[in-house]
This record gives structure tokens, sequence and C-alpha cells, in this order.
């Protein structure tokens, strides 16, 4: 779950519909795959299935609000993360290899204290990383555009965690694919971001579930936040 303090408890989105947003970003923008464009599409917007059956309904977090992704441990991480590689697996094969990268690129450089777990993770995304290079090269897809658009699943990745409520903020320095930085700011529902990344103004829509302030965290409202995207010079 992304989870944000609000006036009636806590505001929740749950993590496949994070993805579903950021296919959706992925629309809008100017930015391209170099692969197959469907099968990347599809990693997009199902990247993170494997969180489907955690984030069924609020469990109780670490602090005073509901579970959020942030708290899992990084055992929990590889094993989501495993089962969204599989399942992007059965929509396409390079769906398959953009989930799998872009796992091994989120959990392959974190810090790990325990020897025994490190060398579990570092072997899993060894596996992963050679699963994506397979499916590119079956694909006929080169190793520098496999690396390219996995940075830009990360791009629309980070953006729409952003505008779901992780990180807070107001503003939101971008990293594009080639590594220009585009400055995005976000007015209540409004965001504006450089016209060469937006070409055209938007609408978006954010599933929200909102729930109550304390354990167990009951559902108060399910309702849609709409986001408009403006171009700006």
């Amino acid at each position: 779950m992304i989870c944000r303090p609000s006036g009636q408890g806590w505001e929740l989105v749950r993590q496949p519909d994070h993805g579903v947003l950021a296919c959706a970003l992925f629309d809008a923008l100017a930015e391209e795959p170099r692969g197959p464009r469907e099968g990347f599409r599809l990693a997009v917007a199902h990247h993170d299935d494997g969180w489907a059956a955690r984030d069924r309904e609020a469990r109780v977090g670490d602090g005073d609000g509901p579970e959020s992704f942030l708290e899992l441990s990084l055992a929990e991480h590889l094993e989501i993360s495993g089962e969204s590689v599989r399942l992007a697996g059965d929509l396409h094969p390079y769906a398959e290899a953009i989930v799998a990268l872009h796992g091994a690129w989120l959990h392959g450089a974190r810090r790990v204290h325990d020897e025994g777990l490190e060398q579990q993770r570092d072997a899993i995304v060894a596996a992963w990383r050679a699963l994506a290079e397979e499916r590119a090269r079956e694909l006929g897809v080169p190793p520098i555009d496999l690396h390219h658009d996995q940075r830009l699943c990360a791009m629309v990745d980070f953006l729409s965690l952003w505008l779901c409520g992780w990180p807070e903020g107001d503003a939101l320095a971008l990293e594009r694919p080639g590594g220009e930085e585009a400055d995005v700011e976000r007015d209540g529902a409004v965001v504006r971001m450089p016209a060469e990344l937006l070409p055209a103004a938007c609408e978006l829509l954010v599933p929200i579930t909102t729930v109550a302030g304390t354990a167990p965290f009951p559902v108060v409202a399910e309702t849609v936040r709409t986001l408009s995207l403006v171009p700006v010079a």
C-alpha cells in the first residue's frame, strides 16, 4: 500500500492501481521505449501485480497507521517482486524482461546486514538480470535498449508513486531515461510538467481507499481522484 494521512484517517492506493496509473502516465508522456511497445506497456501497468493479495485490505503497520510498502523487509520485497516477474511473464516476454530488470534495479543495491540474506538477494537479482537479458535477446532488443527501457519504467514508476502520495512534497526532480532532469510541480490536483515531456494536457484518475484512523482501519470510502496534467514552456 501507498499510505498517507488524511482528515478522515488514511488514504491508501493499492500497488497494482499505482501500476495502472504509471501506464497512463507513460501513454501521456513524450518518452517511447526502444523495445516492443505493447510489452513495455504491459510491464509498466503490471509491474506491481505481485502486491495484489497483500493489498486486498489494510494491514496494521509498524506505527500508528496501516502497513506501507516502505515497511516490508527485503525478504518480503523479493518474494513479492518475484511474483510480479512471474505474472508479467504470463503477459508478454518483454513485460517479463522489464519487470525482472526493474526488480533487480530496485533491490540490487540495497544494503543488507545479514550475510545469508545478502547472498540470497544477490542470487535472485542475478537470475532476474539473466532472465531479462535472455528475453530481450530472443526479441532482438540490444542490452543498451533494454536498460534504456528499464530507466523509462523507473521514471514513470517514481512519478506515479509521487502522485499517489510518496514521497510527500509539491516538487519533484524527475530523471528521464537519458539522464536529463525534468522539474515537475504539483498544486493540489494540478500537476505541471515541461512541455517537452508532456506534449498535451490530460487528466488521470487515481483510485483512493480512505480508511479510519485507528486499527483495524475499516474502509470509510472508495473514491477516485482526478489529476490534471498541464504542460508548461
